[in-house]
């Protein structure tokens, strides 16, 4: 009798063991595939230019007390109207499961102007099964014609606490620090000029100016008319 009591014994133990695992285990999670995939559309009845292209974000969103971290992004040439057909690749190491995060759009036209942007918001729950998402976007009726500067043109900032000369090119910005340089691509944004690498963020809005760098936000920033160049 004795060994059948240890077998059940030992049986017992390693279906309290398993349900344990399963209960300290987070593996229910899904899996993540590296894509977050939908498409995007507006609601006007107007035929997208030939030479527009459509430009899908996946963005941090988990703090509200700064602008959205970069995580992947999209380019898109349509050779169709909307709605259009996104598959936007990011790298799942890149995903914290305690983060928050959204998809945004938006359609320019062949000189960066801002024609349609989604202004809803549009979150990607990682912690649950992918499902496609449905992003409509708004019409911008009056894009702000300042909210790019010309290229080749170098603008000082004056922040609370630090100084820097913004250099801008075509579709970057280089944020010249006493120390180093910075390069950043310039991404899609509501308003303004937004240019961020995901770890440092530049956002300019007329004479005015919001800097990110490492976890730190620089408030007050405005543009120093003294140190303005052209190139």
């Amino acid at each position: 009798m004795k060994p059948f009591h240890a077998t059940i014994a030992l049986l017992a133990m390693c279906l309290l063991a398993s349900g344990c695992a399963k209960k300290l285990q987070p593996d229910n999670l899904p899996a993540l595939s590296g894509y977050v995939t939908g498409s995007v559309a507006y609601r006007e009845r107007i035929a997208l230019p030939p030479d527009a292209k459509i430009v899908v974000s996946l963005e941090d969103v988990s703090r509200s007390d700064k602008s959205a971290a970069f995580v992947a992004q999209q380019t898109l040439r349509p050779s169709a109207q909307v709605p259009v057909l996104f598959n936007l690749r990011y790298i799942p190491s890149a995903i914290n499961r305690k983060h928050s995060y959204a998809v945004r759009a938006a359609i320019l036209d062949s000189e960066d102007e801002l024609m349609w942007a989604s202004t809803a918001s549009y979150p990607v729950l990682f912690n649950e099964p992918e499902k496609p998402l449905a992003i409509v976007m708004e019409r911008v009726i009056h894009p702000d014609p300042v909210a790019t500067p010309p290229v080749h043109t170098s603008i000082g900032y004056k922040c609370d606490e630090i100084e820097f000369i913004a250099k801008f090119e075509a579709n970057i910005v280089q944020i010249l620090l006493p120390a180093r340089t910075l390069t950043l691509p310039r991404v899609i944004s509501g308003s303004g000029a937004r240019y961020t690498d995901g770890v440092t963020t530049f956002w300019s809005k007329g004479d005015t100016a919001l800097f990110e760098m490492n976890g730190v936000s620089y408030k007050g920033c405005k543009a120093d008319p003294l140190p303005t160049l052209s190139k």
